[in-house]
């Protein structure tokens, strides 16, 4: 039986679909993945059903296929979560000019767990003319509106910062 794909490596919290071919005597090939039974050696890291692998926490296991007294197994080797998305909140606020508004950037990952990444995220106003900001905190200038970014690696998240005509 062999194991597919070989030896795969995903983040904590993702899915894993493998699949088991037979190969018989006559060489003909025969795909096992719905009848095999599977089994994963550390199930705290991995548990397998119907050959879906989904990972738990970061760490390696055996993903075995096993047919009759015939197995074939791979190694699975699960990464700590990873950052997914980033949610900047609050979402679309609208200030006066001169006013500040503190933003919060919220990173989830594979897992769904969730983490602030305020003050590690890297902060972007897309207009500095209308709003600066640093380390979450923008300060207005003069009325229009800006996208304010949070990123943090590849991964970023936005919203958009109105800036009003000062108030009395």
């Amino acid at each position: 039986i062999a194991v597919t794909p070989a030896n795969p490596s995903i983040a904590a919290g993702q899915q894993q679909q493998f699949a088991a071919t037979g190969t018989y005597s006559d060489a003909s090939k025969k795909d096992l993945t719905s009848t095999a039974t599977w089994t994963s050696s550390a199930p705290s890291v991995a548990t397998i059903s119907s050959g879906l692998a989904t990972s738990l926490a970061a760490g390696s296991t055996t993903i075995q296929a096993t047919s009759g007294s015939i197995n074939g197994s791979t190694t699975l080797t699960v990464t700590a979560s990873a950052l997914v998305s980033i949610a900047v909140t609050p979402a679309n606020p609208s200030i006066a000019a001169g006013q500040q508004q503190q933003f919060t950037a919220t990173g989830t990952y594979t897992d769904a767990s969730k983490k602030d990444l305020t003050s590690t995220a890297t902060w972007t106003s897309s207009a500095p003319s209308v709003a600066t900001i640093s380390s979450g905190l923008a300060t207005s200038l003069v009325a229009g509106s800006t996208t304010i970014q949070a990123a943090s690696g590849s991964i970023n998240g936005s919203t958009t910062l109105t800036v009003t005509a000062p108030t009395l």
